[in-house]
């Protein structure tokens, strides 16, 4: 399964479980559930960005962006984040001005624990696939997707409380502090989601000396290139590598794309922090 699959099967799932929330908020009354509903669209939208993302970040670098296309991958957290900071504002809108009545209700507690079931299962494909990937978004989505399982644990809770409200004074509304700390839960993540993924843009030209070393180790083995230059930029927890390379005289082009792509897979697979490689003969 490649990561555009994984995505749009975290999308589908992302969708369904926004529906049944907000559906479920609104039939019920329930404003945290509301509240988290529209955090778990966010999550949907999100898949969708991180389809395109994924599609423009794999383009190749050329004149005009030399070192490729990865910070499109900050780009598209940065915009996750800022959603998820309106939306922190739109709940914290929602805890003054929205007053819901919730009445516990066996319904309500099934459609609530069939949305943790597949928001494990959403947290679960992302973080494995994202790892196997060194796909940034996928890690991001992961940790977005399980921020959204917690607030949904929250809310659980919450639905848990409102079953002992004869036993909880009549001005103390469970229901409405709920929001209030999914509200500052949403900011919080949001917050650090935007400053992360800033520093991100504007640090990833850190070079690595360590890699760039293993990397021309790595490279003795193909006798029949010769590594001119080599450029290690960090790209979040990964690394993108460029290099430069002249290849023996007489080498057919199949012959080279064919080496092109040993080399690629090979470096990969030897050192685990490399996300992409673009190689250029000279």
């Amino acid at each position: 399964m490649n990561e555009n699959k994984v995505i749009i099967i975290t999308m589908i799932f992302n969708f369904i479980v926004a529906v049944i929330k907000l559906a479920s908020g609104i039939i019920f009354s329930f404003s945290t559930l509301i509240a988290d509903s529209i955090q778990s669209f966010i999550d949907f939208i999100t898949d969708i960005t991180s389809l395109m993302a994924n599609r423009i970040g794999k383009r190749r670098a050329n004149k005009t962006y030399p070192f490729g296309y990865g910070q499109v991958y900050y780009l598209a957290n940065l915009f996750t984040g800022a959603l998820l900071f309106l939306i922190g504002i739109f709940i914290l809108y929602q805890f003054f001005f929205f007053k819901g009545s919730l009445k516990p209700n066996p319904i309500l507690l099934i459609f609530i624990i069939i949305v943790l079931g597949m928001k494990s299962i959403v947290v679960t494909l992302l973080g494995h696939y994202g790892k196997k990937f060194k796909s940034e978004l996928m890690i991001e989505a992961s940790k977005e997707s399980n921020a959204d399982f917690i607030s949904t644990c929250v809310v659980l809770i919450i639905f848990i409380l409102s079953m002992l409200e004869k036993y909880i004074p009549f001005h103390i509304n469970i229901d409405k502090i709920g929001s209030l700390g999914m509200a500052i839960y949403v900011f919080y993540t949001s917050i650090k989601m935007i400053i992360g993924n800033i520093r991100g843009i504007m640090i990833n030209d850190e070079e690595n000396n360590e890699i760039k070393e293993n990397i021309i180790n790595e490279l003795e083995r193909f006798k029949e290139l010769n590594v001119k230059k080599i450029k290690i930029i960090k790209m979040s927890t990964y690394y993108s590598v460029f290099m430069q390379v002249e290849a023996k005289e007489n080498m057919t082009i199949k012959k080279y794309l064919s080496i092109e792509k040993k080399v690629k897979a090979y470096l990969k697979s030897k050192i685990k922090l490399i996300r992409f490689i673009d190689i250029e003969p000279v």
